[in-house]
């Protein structure tokens, strides 16, 4: 009797230790997941920004374009500052939507056909290595 109680806690005492390692790795997804997350939002809030950026800077050369109509004197240079302040926005907004449609760029499992994410050494579903 005594000898079945004593296989039973080691039986018990491995399926707790594989338990805690699937636990561990969950957890490593789900960290890696919240922050590819995090990561995406800061960039799209920075898109966000820039485009505000862009809309006041073009609200201004409206303004300069305006005030060259009513007969002020402008100086060039001013307005093309602020289209060069808008291309160089621009290219942060390319870029930044760049990185995004990277992180967003999925693999399947050549084995069941399970929607993996790009960093996944292995599929989720079955296990194979993709």
């Amino acid at each position: 009797m005594e000898q079945k109680v004593k296989e039973l806690i080691e039986r018990a005492k491995a399926t707790a230790v594989t338990a805690a390692s699937a636990a561990g790795k969950a957890a490593d997804s789900a960290s890696k997941k919240a922050g590819g997350l995090v990561e995406l939002t800061k960039q799209n809030f920075r898109i966000f920004d820039l485009n505000t950026d862009i809309e006041l800077l073009l609200k201004e050369i409206g303004k300069l374009v305006y005030a060259t109509h009513t007969g002020e004197e402008i100086d060039a240079d001013e307005i093309t500052e602020r289209l060069n302040q808008i291309d160089e926005k621009n290219e942060e907004i390319a870029r930044l939507k760049e990185r995004i449609a990277e992180r967003k760029t999925a693999v399947r499992c050549p084995e069941c056909g399970e929607v993996c994410e790009k960093e996944d050494a292995y599929c989720r579903k079955c296990g194979t290595a993709l």
